[in-house]
């Protein structure tokens, strides 16, 4: 009878004590999922359509890593004219400071660039000197009022490269530009007021010079208005030109759409055949 009670009190211990279950896999299954989640808005979020320098001058229209090199020629009526320009260094005093050189086979000329995370803010009117070749006495020398000539990468891509901006200048000194038609030139007196506007909406076309073809070049349509007498007539040269860029190149061609000046009420139309071409990038470091 106790070897009976004994072994049934064996039993319902036995039936009491708790189990040993395997370990369920489910919470090391959920672990590993972690990384790969917090993984993938990163990868997202540092993709972009090209490479994008990222020093402080490295702005997407006018790239200025010190040693790029540009050389460019400007056709007018007919004759033809080589431009060269030329990152040279650069200094950290206060705003980032850019040396350049740009010239001709007869002059050239050392000037400074201010930008600031990718913007340029004041960048000399060469363009314009190029365009003008050699009806223009002189390079223009001008000094940055407000506003800024080439906006950064940032800026474009959160507007979808379509965008308006402005820019002023004065002129530091007098300059002449020959008329076309023959008669009184155009003179430019100093601290003459200069307005640029700038616009594009995003459109890329293809563009072919000596330097090569550019499939998707930025179309920016640029608006130059200075103010200027002719004769003893004062008024405001007003010259519109298209511009194409390659994002990270630089400017590739710019032509002369239209040329006037503007007398109040009064509009007298200037033929002005000039068209720019690259005809040579080479980068830098």
């Amino acid at each position: 009878m106790k070897r009976f009670v004994f072994l049934v009190l064996i039993l319902i211990l036995t039936a009491c004590a708790p189990a040993v279950l395997p370990a369920t896999p489910t919470a090391t299954g959920t672990a590993t999922l972690v990384p790969t989640l917090t993984l993938t808005p990163t990868s997202t979020a540092t993709m972009t359509p090209t490479p994008v320098p990222n020093g402080p001058c490295d702005n997407p229209l006018i790239p200025l890593a010190v040693g790029n090199q540009w050389t460019y020629r400007v056709t007018t009526d007919g004759m033809e004219k080589i431009y060269h320009l030329r990152a040279v260094e650069q200094k950290d005093i206060g705003n980032i400071v850019t040396v350049v050189e740009f010239g001709d086979e007869q002059q050239s000329v050392q000037e400074k660039v201010v930008c600031l995370n990718g913007v340029i803010e004041d960048f000399p009117l060469f363009v314009m000197d190029m365009l003008f070749a050699d009806r223009l006495n002189k390079f223009m020398n001008t000094y940055h009022d407000q506003g800024l000539y080439a906006p950064s990468y940032a800026l474009l891509a959160d507007t979808g490269w379509a965008l308006d901006w402005q820019a002023f200048y004065l002129t530091e000194d007098i300059a002449t530009i020959q008329n076309p038609l023959g008669g009184d030139n155009l003179s430019i007196v100093q601290s003459s007021e200069m307005d640029l506007t700038f616009h594009t909406d995003g459109t890329r076309e293809a563009v072919t010079v000596p330097a090569g073809e550019y499939p998707q070049a930025l179309k920016v349509l640029h608006s130059f208005t200075m103010t200027a007498t002719w004769g003893s007539n004062g008024g405001h040269l007003i010259i519109d030109t298209t511009q194409w860029y390659e994002p990270y190149v630089g400017l590739v061609r710019a032509q002369v759409d239209t040329a006037s000046f503007s007398m109040g009420i009064q509009k007298a139309g200037i033929p002005w055949n000039s068209v720019l071409e690259l005809v040579g990038f080479t980068p830098g470091k």
